[in-house]
């Protein structure tokens, strides 16, 4: 969600004439890199904490470290849904990813409170 909404809010600001200039270019490219690094630490604090049972701590960091690289992926999917459906695709994948965070972490508290 943090990866999506990172993209969404750079196209907004692109857009704004406003921001056009030295200084638009470098707010979205200051919010692009603290959404992406921001993405990817959110994904590796929640692999990390959701692998709590696994008790090597190499095994641990590395699958956390998996799962906060793989938002990269999701912003490659954002690039070709921007350009063929605007920001409304933005928004439609943003919901999408609500959605699915919501139902993965009741379904990894379900899942931990029956070890």
């Amino acid at each position: 969600m943090v990866v999506t909404a990172t993209v969404l809010l750079v196209d907004v600001l692109r857009a704004r004439v406003y921001t056009e200039g030295l200084e638009g270019l470098a707010l979205r490219l200051y919010l692009l890199f603290g959404g992406t690094l921001a993405g990817i630490l959110i994904a590796a604090g929640a692999a990390w904490r959701l692998l709590g049972p696994i008790e090597s701590t190499y095994r641990r960091g590395g699958l956390a470290m998996v799962s906060g690289f793989s938002t990269v992926l999701i912003m490659l999917i954002c690039i070709p849904i921007n350009e063929l459906l605007g920001r409304a695709g933005l928004i439609i994948l943003l919901a999408l990813s609500g959605i699915a965070a919501i139902l993965l972490g009741r379904r990894a508290r379900r899942l931990g409170a029956n070890p």
